[in-house]
């Protein structure tokens, strides 16, 4: 028999002696080797669900956890098919016992299955991962399927439209309840005018101090800058400008009759074109209002219509996951009696719950719900409830979605804010700071995908609808039960005293947000109080020291933007289990002696503070984890020293002037890595010497001005790391995963910035007035560092402006995706002949493009798609373009990228007060000083 053979052979003994031994033990290797596999298949199958969630939220898995991972999906088949052929190998064996005739095929069987069972079994002391992913940041924007208009949806913006067209229609008012779908119907009107180039369309989300909020975000549109201008005479300014212009004004959320010529506003007539559509949740507003010439009501949906869109929202899959969800989903949709937001809502909470249990949970859920509030409006609330007690609580994302609600509706909330805020109550609970505050990114981004809160700020800031801010209320005070421990007076009461409050015993949060207020002199008792916000009040200048005696537990003080506020009392010494102090924005000229007291400060933000001046007792405030001076006191050679004295420090916002200050700050490892904000002014670096960032790895926003710098660079040599896999070696690119802002304003000698290349979470860059700047990414200097690369930048960017660039040849040297891009700007760039656009460029996105005609004359397109479509866009700020015929019939649906005068955010729902302010305040530093002169950039508008 050819395959067999004797053990009689001289030859062949020393070989059979030293592979017999894998033949007496094959029965319990392949025991051994199937369960092995069994867990080694369980571990991967949970690495694969772990970093499956991580990667939802925009975090890139670790390169070793994918190794793991394809090394068993290598041995897997392998093992399989040696379990697989098990049964007839031990019958071979059976067969011949351990004689001499012995197949040599089983042996080399037998030998392959105790190798594979160390290999799978070295494998599985391998799987166990700590980590799975990079823990850096979550991308800037989540990005959320487009809103669809049902049939009578569309039908109704057909109606809307045509009465706005109407020659005598100069007014039109859309009213309906809340969450309704008001704010959908006025978007998608906006499209419609921008599709048709009608004119300067101003599209302003209305602020709780109506008459002014409105002023403040025309005036913005307009280019008007103010401060301090009474409301008479803005509304001079905007109407000089307004009345020699066609426009469209967009409303959203008004409550009640506007005054136009208060506000500034030429009246709409047949002579002048113009149009103005409010939204409002009041039939009245509509009815009183003289110059309201037609009316929209928008209703709730039909059950079938209901049922449709509850379908779309909660997915194929899911419905399809077991044969009985169907006949649950429409009982589920049902109590929602057709309001698109409790349908959308609801939708996305049951899009991940594929068992039936789960489901009728739900319905028994929202079935009591209902019993328990039968006054509820439309059941409206209970239903939000019942998408709360869904809510995994896994994360306390329960308590960080109440705490949203201490804001104005529809107000824009800086997420950064969110993340601190719940970090120094503890609610958000690491030992780690840097895991913390992932971790509150990662919140909001699941309350994002939950759409209890939406995406706004150029993904900078977060904001409520106004009915899912009054159910959070509702939950927090115990449902209704405890009215005042959640206490929030905003300015639409034009209240000029504090709130007036039973039982201050029971406040636990408070909020005062851009009142009249011009003294605080209460001296009430609030045991139980953690968190006051007093921001954005233009007129308060003093809070008397008596204010704070009777507060041992506040742990957040927020007096942000309270622009006349100079002083700081002594008694702020009485608040001694606080952490988090926020004086941004604020007239203070100095920090009282009795901070020192406050031992458990953590938090400690001064940025924007220009008249501050004294700050020794900084160096007394060893607990302190972040520092920030952006913008404020200008970092020295003392302060330098007394924040080395600070051995927790973990965050830094600093100004620096002059190149000795910087080079000690980078020459200081534990302070120039503590660095996330830099705003860098009047430092010169020597010629053929670069500006590095290696020490600031941390950086996320870099703000240079009037600084005359080569170049902006990284070490790549030292920056790239080598790291060994199964494949042979591989190089990664040094990753500046933090950076979210640049300016630069007025730097003489730079050239290009291919550091860019290396930052992929950009979100706003803004470049101005550098005559020898010649490209953003240089593809030379690219390959240079890096060779070959698949790298792509901007992918997350959502504002670009390049403005004064005399010799700008190019940004980058293909065409790139642009996938969140909501803002381009380019001015005075007359060497510029191509934009890294395709047609494919930003698609599904609603962008705001302002373009000088010229440029657009001169550019070189991609390709004749991509020329179509870019040149459809008009420029409200610049001369016309030719009309397009090939662009008529084009919807927003399907050209969606369009020159849209947005101002504000694309809110809905009710009035959100605190708009104007909160918006100014977060725009100032974040993005809006990025698109603005120097001299304009820190104004308050």
């Amino acid at each position: 028999m050819g395959n067999n053979f004797s053990v009689e052979s001289p030859s062949l003994a020393p070989f059979l002696c030293g592979k017999r031994k894998y033949l007496y033990n094959l029965e319990r290797n392949l025991e051994a080797l199937h369960k092995v596999m069994q867990d080694l298949n369980a571990m991967r199958n949970d690495l694969l669900k772990r970093v499956s969630k991580e990667e939802e939220i925009g975090l890139q898995g670790l390169q070793e956890v994918k190794e793991w991972i394809s090394m068993v999906e290598e041995i897997e088949p392998k093992a399989n098919r040696l379990l697989d052929e098990s049964v007839s190998e031990i019958q071979r064996l059976s067969r011949y016992g351990y004689c001499s005739l012995i197949p040599a095929s089983t042996y080399r069987y037998s030998e392959k299955v105790l190798t594979t069972m160390e290999g799978v079994e070295t494998l599985r002391s391998k799987g166990v991962f700590e980590a799975v992913v990079h823990r850096a940041l979550p991308p800037l924007v989540i990005k959320m399927p487009p809103i669809q208009l049902t049939v009578s949806q569309a039908k109704l913006l057909d109606t809307a439209w045509a009465r706005l067209m109407d020659i005598n229609v100069g007014t039109l008012g859309i009213y309906g309840r809340g969450g309704v779908g008001k704010t959908t119907l006025l978007t998608k009107l906006r499209n419609k005018l921008l599709v048709d180039a009608f004119g300067l369309v101003i599209f302003v989300v209305v602020g709780f101090e109506e008459v002014e909020s409105i002023q403040d975000e025309i005036g913005k549109r307009l280019g008007l800058q103010w401060r301090r201008k009474t409301k008479e005479r803005k509304a001079a300014e905007i109407l000089a400008v307004l009345k020699e212009k066609r426009f469209v004004l967009l409303l959203d959320g008004i409550q009640r009759e506007l005054d136009l010529e208060e506000i500034g506003v030429p009246f709409p007539s047949r002579d002048n074109g113009c149009k103005i559509v409010f939204t409002t949740q009041s039939l009245e507003a509509c009815d009183e209002s003289k110059w309201v010439d037609a009316k929209v009501e928008v209703t709730c949906l039909s059950p079938e219509e209901a049922w449709d869109l509850f379908q779309e929202t909660v997915g194929e899959s899911t419905l399809r996951s077991h044969q009985d969800i169907p006949k649950l989903a429409r009982v589920v949709a049902s109590t929602c009696r057709g309001l698109p937001l409790a349908l959308n809502l609801i939708g996305e909470a049951m899009s991940r719950k594929r068992t039936v249990s789960e489901w009728r949970y739900t319905i028994n859920v929202l079935a009591s719900s209902t019993a328990e509030f039968p006054d509820m409006e439309d059941g409206a609330l209970p239903i939000l409830k019942s998408i709360y007690d869904n809510m995994s609580d896994e994360k306390n994302i329960r308590l960080c979605f109440l705490y949203c609600a201490l804001f104005p509706e529809n107000c824009d909330i800086r997420k950064e804010d969110l993340v601190n805020y719940w970090i120094c109550e503890g609610i958000v609970a690491k030992e780690d700071r840097e895991e913390a505050e992932i971790q509150g990114y990662e919140i909001i981004c699941d309350l994002v995908r939950m759409r209890l809160l939406m995406e706004g700020g150029n993904g900078y800031c977060v904001r409520m609808h106004g009915m899912v801010r009054e159910m959070a209320l509702w939950i927090a005070s115990d449902f209704g039960r405890q009215k005042e421990k959640f206490v929030i007076l905003v300015g639409r009461e034009r209240r000029h005293e504090m709130p007036a409050v039973n039982d201050w015993r029971m406040v636990t949060r408070m909020s005062v947000t851009s009142t009249p207020i011009e003294y605080i002199i209460d001296s009430p008792d609030c045991s139980k109080l953690t968190t006051l916000f007093i921001q954005g009040n233009s007129n308060l200048r003093l809070i008397s020291g008596i204010f704070f005696r009777w507060m041992a537990s506040l742990v957040v003080l927020d007096l942000s933007n309270n622009r006349e506020l100079s002083e700081l009392s002594e008694e702020v010494s009485c608040l001694v289990s606080l952490q988090f102090l926020n004086l941004s924005w604020t007239c203070i000229t100095g920090l009282p002696l009795g901070l020192k007291e406050l031992k458990s400060l953590i938090h400690l933000d001064l940025d924007y503070t220009y008249n501050l001046q004294n700050i020794d007792v900084i160096a007394r405030l060893l607990n302190l984890q972040v520092l920030r001076l952006f913008h404020s006191v200008f970092m020295d050679l003392k302060l330098m020293e007394d924040l080395q004295l600070l051995k927790s420090l973990k965050e830094l916002s600093l100004s620096v002037r002059g190149s000795s200050v910087l080079q000690r700050l980078l020459s200081i490892h534990r302070l120039s890595s503590s660095i996330q904000r830099l705003h860098l002014t009047a430092t010169t670096i020597a010629h053929r010497e670069i500006f590095s960032l290696n020490a600031m790895f941390g950086l996320r926003e870099l703000d240079i001005f009037g600084c005359n710098i080569p170049e902006i660079a990284i070490d790549w040599r030292s920056a790239i790391r080598r790291e060994t896999v199964h494949l042979g070696v591989i190089e990664k690119i040094p990753q500046f995963q933090n950076i979210r802002a640049v300016t630069i304003h007025q730097c003489a000698s730079l050239t290009d910035l291919t550091l860019l290349l290396v930052a992929p979470c950009l979100g706003d860059l803004s470049v101005s007035e550098c005559p020898q700047m010649e490209e953003v990414i240089s593809k030379e200097r690219a390959m240079a560092k890096l060779g070959n690369t698949s790298e792509q930048p901007f992918q997350n960017l959502t504002k670009l402006v390049l403005d004064g660039l005399p010799k700008l040849e190019s940004i980058y040297w293909t065409p790139l995706p642009f996938p969140v891009l909501e803002y381009l700007e380019i001015r005075r760039c007359p060497e510029l002949r191509r934009l890294p656009f395709n047609s494919e460029s930003a698609i599904g996105n609603q962008v705001e493009m302002k373009i000088e005609e010229q440029l657009i004359k001169i550019v070189e397109w991609e390709d004749e798609a991509t020329k179509q479509r870019f040149s459809y866009f008009k420029n409200r700020d610049f001369p016309q373009m030719a009309e397009d015929p090939k662009m008529d019939g084009l919807t927003s649906e399907s050209h969606p990228i369009q020159n849209i005068d947005l101002v504000g955010t694309t809110g809905s729902g009710k009035l959100p007060p605190q708009a104007a302010s909160k918006e100014r305040r977060w725009s100032n530093r974040e993005h809006t000083q990025l698109v603005l002169p120097w001299n304009a950039r820190h104004m308050k508008f």
